[in-house]
């Protein structure tokens, strides 16, 4: 699900590309695609200006590949984080070669093992793309200053967009838990695209699907079953796989069991960012909400009360109704800390939009 810029100058097109450079990390692949003259080249400069390096980078004029040195960032030195640092990049230009090349010749094979480097190939058409299974697209196109770019995020740990249905009806989600996602999808995919007019980087591709099946195990939530309340006909079928999953994953919070339902299928990335929906999490995991995606979601969900579009006040001012009966103390100020959490990050998404809370309806 491609995420579409505008950049109105070779400035602004490097600028986006320094915007994606802060999203790499070693092992990542960035393939380009786009005629003569369409900004690839100021494109792969930014994102090796947002990754440190200092050369200047051209495209190659007599090999196929340039090499550059990526310094260790001074905030990453001491980190304790799992992610393998960069610490080279592979600037491939495959415009002299003929579409289905011997890649190997050229060293690619190699590059593209490299646990600590990061590729990007101009004329990215020249290669066959079936082989990766993890990379991200860029398209470019358009004259004189004006570029019309779109971004994909393909990767194995993402579930398809085109899969959500087929969970739907796997899981047996009842009609207005989908009905409530999909106004969820709604709002979320209103904020991405403000982010998206502002230069952002925004995963699409992770956001969507991750946001239409937010809830897909609501059913296990629900304190009884009862046929009456549900506007939708209830077959026994249907009855009998809501008695099945409310008994498997008893106990368990919705958002966790669709983490990691997907996350057995190998959708990790997909996964996380649905664990994360879950309030309470905004408590005692605020560092993990460390992307634009998991933010958005987050919030998106805490804007839709049944399928209707409300305020975030209006949303907890129901939350407080409907779970309100508080054990004591400490639950009613985790309650609290979930909103006045959820209030902050309100105020940092909007700040960098052109989008009032108000205008989301």
């Amino acid at each position: 699900m491609a995420a579409e810029y505008i950049t109105q100058s070779p400035k602004e097109t490097i600028e986006l590309g320094k915007k994606l450079a802060g999203r790499l990390k070693a092992g990542d692949v960035v393939l380009l695609y786009g005629e003569l003259g369409s900004g690839k080249t100021h494109f792969i400069k930014g994102i090796a200006e947002g990754l440190g390096v200092q050369m200047t980078v051209k495209s190659p004029t007599y090999a196929y590949v340039n090499k550059f040195q990526i310094p260790n960032p001074k905030s990453q030195k001491n980190s304790k984080s799992k992610i393998q640092n960069p610490k080279f990049l592979y600037h491939y230009d495959l415009y002299r070669m003929e579409e289905g090349g011997d890649l190997s010749s050229i060293g690619f094979d190699e590059t593209l093992e490299d646990p600590k480097a990061i590729n990007v190939v101009e004329w990215a058409d020249r290669l066959d793309e079936e082989f990766l299974e993890h990379y991200i697209s860029v398209y470019l196109e358009g004259d004189k200053d004006k570029r019309n770019i779109e971004i994909r995020f393909i990767n194995p740990a993402i579930l398809n967009k085109e899969f959500t249905e087929s969970y739907y009806e796997e899981w047996a989600t009842p009609m207005h838990v989908r009905e409530h996602s999909k106004k969820v999808t709604e709002v979320a995919m209103a904020i991405a695209n403000a982010f998206i007019k502002k230069g952002e980087i925004v995963n699409l591709d992770l956001l969507y699907p991750a946001a239409m099946l937010h809830d897909m195990h609501r059913i296990c939530d629900f304190k009884e079953l009862d046929r009456k309340c549900f506007d939708e006909k209830v077959t026994d079928e249907k009855w009998k796989k809501w008695e099945a999953c409310r008994e498997e994953f008893k106990g368990m919070h919705h958002a966790d069991i669709s983490s990691d339902v997907l996350k057995d299928r190998g959708f990790t990335e997909t996964a996380e960012v649905i664990r994360l929906h879950k309030s309470i999490n905004i408590v005692e995991e605020r560092d993990s909400y460390d992307t634009l995606e998991k933010q958005i979601l987050y919030y998106a969900d805490k804007r839709v009360k049944h399928n209707e579009v409300v305020s975030r006040e209006e949303r907890f001012r129901d939350g407080r109704e409907r779970y309100g009966g508080f054990d004591g103390m400490k639950e009613r100020k985790l309650f609290e800390e979930v909103e006045e959490n959820t209030i902050r990050l309100e105020k940092e998404l909007f700040s960098q939009i052109n989008l009032k809370p108000s205008d989301i309806h």
